[in-house]
């Protein structure tokens, strides 16, 4: 019942998609990256829901959930007052932007809901500060706004170690793990696997974005940083999306033992 439940979310996320493109978008290759901000909304929103009505959040990481939790708030003080790191298709103008504040939503609450867990080792402040100054000193410019600027790439270099938590978190406990947990952590991965092809093939434009009003002190590497950061986020959830194709094509729950 539940393996049904999660095709029929996945196929009306698709549908959803699709409806989006067909009348919303202006058909530029930069909707993915409205395509990956659903995603991660998706996943954000199926976990609310779920633990909503379950009352039950014993396999989710709070950590990582404050975490996604500060880098869409500082994405969205960036996107919501310039327009710079917005998607040039139609959907960047509401659709995007929507999304982003759906995410923000879903995940406060959800923070909110989830108990402090002994077994976690990595906290949120870890990774802050760390991801505060080389966002400082490593930034691009389209926003021409300091702030706004680092408030974007910040937000982008915490996403890509905000996972790290959640992983750490199933290799501590045994057992299944719940499909609206799994399903969240495989958002999360296609979420950046789609922002690195987008980056991939715009990154040029983040290190030539700086101009005199510009801070950073090596804005020539900026893209480069996006573009290691995103791997970075790859790599840490690798091990487990296989894990997870490998459950999902023998049509049995995910069970992880621990390490």
């Amino acid at each position: 019942m539940k393996q049904q439940l999660n095709y029929t979310l996945w196929i009306g996320f698709l549908v959803s998609t699709i409806l989006i493109y067909l009348f919303f978008s202006s058909g530029e290759f930069s909707f993915i990256l409205t395509l990956a901000c659903g995603i991660q909304c998706f996943g954000f929103g199926l976990v609310f829901v779920t633990i909503s009505i379950t009352k039950e959040t014993s396999g989710l990481s709070k950590q990582t959930f404050i975490c996604c939790a500060q880098a869409l708030l500082a994405r969205l003080f960036s996107i919501l007052t310039f327009e710079g790191y917005l998607p040039s298709d139609a959907t960047g103008d509401y659709v995007y932007r929507l999304f982003e504040i759906l995410s923000l939503i879903f995940c406060i609450l959800t923070a909110f809901s989830i108990k402090n867990n002994k077994q976690e080792l990595f906290q949120w402040y870890y990774f802050t500060p760390v991801m505060l100054v080389t966002a400082y000193y490593v930034h691009p410019g389209l926003n021409s706004h300091s702030f706004c600027d680092i408030s974007w790439v910040f937000a982008l270099y915490m996403e890509s170690f905000a996972i790290l938590p959640q992983i750490h978190l199933f290799t501590k406990r045994e057992g299944i793990i719940e499909y609206h947990t799994s399903n969240f952590v495989i958002t999360q991965a296609i979420n950046k696997v789609i922002c690195v092809i987008f980056w991939f093939y715009s990154y040029e434009e983040l290190n030539r974005s700086a101009d005199e009003s510009t801070i950073s002190v090596a804005p020539w590497l900026s893209g480069y940083f996006v573009m290691v950061a995103q791997m970075i986020s790859i790599i840490i959830t690798t091990d487990f999306v296989y894990k997870y194709l490998q459950s999902w094509k023998q049509g049995i729950p995910l069970v992880m033992l621990p390490s």
